[in-house]
């Protein structure tokens, strides 16, 4: 009761008055109790955020998966959407146009595909996975109250990798042995998901040193500074290419745009190539292409090189995709088809590598373009709001990027706790520009 009464006299002043009417004084614990529930959510958010990242070995010992298995994780991904839907309840007008008119085309035609999916399960569970991306978009509209809470939200999900950082000196202790085969994965389920998060944090990084609306002590924004050259030499073992360059662009535009001592940093990175030989190996590999003139005189000695090959693999997949341009061949298919149109595959099959061929694929061109709209919509409103924030949207701006760069070499799709993070970073920036629109003054906003 105690608590309860702090709770009603701080929301409202009326409750401190001698003799307050009956449904006022409703209201006012009706509200405490909103405000109650809204703690414990947050709080569980927060939790979530705080642990997924180091999570996989826990889950996996466990018996469940990463990728939104039947076990702790699943548990995991129910949490995300239930607490998203309570919020989404509680204020259904609360931000109607990002939080279901940018997703909805997307998860609408991903959810109809598994009517028609080649199996039903498998496509149920995607579809729920990536229903969770959305959940994690959604809720910093409900969560965020204050400019304050923006560095908050930042700095949470920067204090999510120290637990994979610390971990990544053991698996290096681990590999260390065989460097040449050796790719740094911490505690993720693969070396590419482990990249694109470090991407991530990394921009974050940049983002709290950069910022005009990060509220953070100058001993802190030191120890993330201090943080970047670790970051980026695990990024380096993880090997992801990919990975390397959406990174490499990001901080030439930092170094260029906001502070160029880092072009001093940048020309350390040719040194720590020279000092492994194996990064250098992993580099160069993509520039030797192999001429061919067809599949048969591929063997062990004569090869296509890993972009080589996905560029022939998806030369064979687009007739498939126009042969159902529509309604696409249902999600979660592309794998299981792949043996009946690509030669270079063993009968258990191979995903698209492409997270837009693949979308074409199952969901039919339409699903290509609701995730284009999704992708555009969020481009858009950091667009919008470049004034508010310049070095920081600018960032943000970079990291998204990074995403539309990644997914087109890779699987971004099944990286679940990445997506969680990544999504919820775009949530929290797209949130704040839209509390700063509508606190400006209405003359202000006409004008903008």
């Amino acid at each position: 009761m105690r608590f309860a009464s702090g709770a009603i006299d701080t929301l409202s002043g009326d409750m401190a008055q001698p003799a307050p009417d009956r449904g006022r004084a409703s209201c006012s614990v009706r509200a405490a109790n909103a405000e109650a529930i809204w703690r414990v959510l947050r709080g569980i958010v927060f939790a979530v955020l705080l642990v997924r990242a180091s999570a996989d070995p826990v889950f996996n010992a466990l018996g469940g998966d990463s990728g939104g298995g039947m076990g702790v994780g699943a548990l995991f991904n129910v949490l995300a959407i239930a607490v998203a839907g309570f919020f989404l309840l509680q204020a259904p007008l609360k931000a109607p146009f990002p939080v279901l008119a940018i997703w909805g085309p997307f998860l609408l035609m991903a959810f109809s595909s598994t009517l028609y999916a080649p199996d039903f399960k498998a496509a149920a569970r995607l579809a729920f996975v990536m229903l969770s991306y959305w959940a994690f978009f959604a809720m910093p509209f409900f969560i965020l109250r204050s400019t304050r809470d923006v560095s908050r939200l930042v700095l949470l999900v920067i204090a999510s990798s120290i637990p994979p950082s610390l971990y990544a000196f053991v698996d290096i202790a681990r590999g260390i042995s065989d460097l040449e085969e050796f790719r740094l994965q911490s505690t993720f389920s693969h070396p590419n998901i482990y990249a694109f998060y470090l991407v991530l944090v990394l921009g974050l990084a940049l983002y709290v040193r950069a910022s005009d609306i990060v509220r953070a002590a100058p001993r802190l924004r030191l120890l993330v500074t201090l943080y970047i050259p670790l970051l980026v030499a695990f990024l380096l073992l993880t090997k992801t290419r990919s990975a390397w360059g959406a990174c490499g662009v990001m901080f030439l535009v930092y170094a260029l745009r906001i502070d160029r001592r880092f072009l001093a940093g940048l020309l350390l990175v040719p040194l720590l190539f020279v000092a492994n030989p194996s990064l250098l190996d992993r580099l160069t590999d993509i520039t030797a292409a192999t001429e061919v003139d067809s599949f048969s005189q591929l063997n062990d000695t004569t090869r296509l090189n890993s972009y080589v090959w996905r560029q022939a693999l998806w030369e064979s997949a687009i007739p498939q995709v126009l042969e159902r341009p529509l309604l696409g061949h249902g999600l979660e298919s592309f794998k299981p088809s792949t043996p009946h149109f690509f030669a270079l595959v063993g009968p258990q099959g191979i995903d698209g590598h492409n997270f837009y061929l693949q979308m074409s694929f199952e969901l039919g061109l339409p699903g290509a373009l609701a995730l284009v709209w999704l992708l555009g919509c969020v481009a858009w409103r950091l667009l919008r709001g470049w004034r508010r924030d310049p070095p920081g949207i600018l960032i943000i701006s970079c990291l998204l990027l990074a995403y539309v760069l990644e997914s087109y070499s890779d699987n971004m799709h099944f990286y679940l706790s990445f997506n969680w993070y990544f999504w919820f970073v775009m949530g929290t920036i797209y949130a704040w520009l839209e509390r700063e629109r509508m606190a400006a003054p209405q003359g202000a906003r006409r004008r903008a």
